[in-house]
């Protein structure tokens, strides 16, 4: 497992969190009878955290293994002359 990715998937998951809490807490702050927008919030969390997996190239932890390369077959070309041949007597 790749030790350096875990740290900044939390650390993605914890900003999505900050900016799902700061949208509803904006949108508390403008409707006085209702506490706050919820869908609102919850989608700028998961857009904010889509967005900055994507950024960063982010994937569930674990690490990828490269795609095997063979090498391309070398054509081998045959000796192909013709020898001329005296006729026989």
């Amino acid at each position: 497992m790749n030790l350096h990715i875990a740290p900044l998937n939390g650390l993605i998951f914890g900003i999505g969190c900050v900016v799902g809490y700061l949208v509803f807490r904006r949108t508390a702050a403008n409707a006085q009878p209702l506490p706050g927008d919820l869908p609102a919030a919850i989608a700028a969390a998961a857009s904010t955290i889509v967005v900055l997996a994507f950024l960063f190239g982010l994937g569930d932890g674990k690490a990828s293994k490269p795609e095997e390369t063979r090498p391309a077959p070398t054509p081998t070309v045959q000796d192909t002359t013709v020898v001329e041949q005296s006729p026989r007597p």
